[in-house]
C-alpha cells in the first residue's frame, strides 16, 4: 500500500511523463480537414478501377489518362499529361498536409526531378495510380521506391 505522500509523488510523475501541460517547444498538428463529398467521390471512382472491383472498365492508356478519367467521371476536367497536371491548382507544402483527392506527383523511372508520373491521394499515406504494369494499384507514399521519386502534390479541389 502506498502512503499518501508517495502516491501524490507518483501521480505527479505520471502526469509529467504523459506530456500533459503542453511545453513551449511542443509541435501540434493542425486538425485534419474533413474530406469534401467531391473528394470522397473521386477516391471512390479511383478505387473502382482496382482489379478486385469493377471488371468492365476500360483500362486507361497511362497514369495521366487514368487520373483524367477518374476526375472527368466526377465533373472535373484535367489536361492530358502529368506535366500539365503538375501546373494546376495549389502546391501542397508537405506530404503531411495531403488531403483526399490531391494529385501526387513523381519523377519517372530515372528518379530525376521531372514529373513523369501522377496518382490520386486516398488517405493515411496511400495513393491510387496506374503504374507501368497497367493494373491500377494502391501504394504507400512512404515505400522506398515512391519516397525517392516523390516531387510534390497539387490540390485542385476546394
Amino acid at each position: 500500500m502506498l502512503r499518501p505522500v508517495a502516491a501524490a509523488g507518483l501521480a505527479s510523475l505520471l502526469v509529467a511523463a504523459s506530456g500533459c501541460g503542453g511545453g513551449a517547444g511542443e509541435r501540434r498538428r493542425k486538425p485534419a480537414v474533413p474530406a469534401t463529398p467531391l473528394a470522397k467521390a473521386v477516391v471512390r471512382t479511383a478505387k473502382s478501377y482496382l482489379p478486385e472491383e469493377e471488371k468492365n472498365l476500360k483500362t486507361p492508356k497511362d497514369c495521366s489518362d487514368y487520373v483524367r478519367r477518374v476526375f472527368a467521371a466526377n465533373g472535373v476536367e484535367l489536361p492530358r499529361t502529368a506535366v500539365e497536371m503538375s501546373l494546376l491548382g495549389d502546391r501542397v507544402a508537405s506530404s503531411r498536409d495531403l488531403r483526399m483527392a490531391d494529385l501526387v506527383l513523381f519523377s519517372g523511372e530515372k528518379a530525376d526531378r521531372r514529373v513523369g508520373h501522377v496518382g490520386i491521394y486516398a488517405s493515411n499515406g496511400i495513393f491510387i495510380h496506374l503504374p507501368s504494369s497497367k493494373v491500377v494499384a494502391m501504394e504507400s507514399l512512404y515505400s522506398d521506391y515512391y519516397r525517392k521519386r516523390y516531387l510534390g502534390a497539387r490540390r485542385i479541389l476546394p
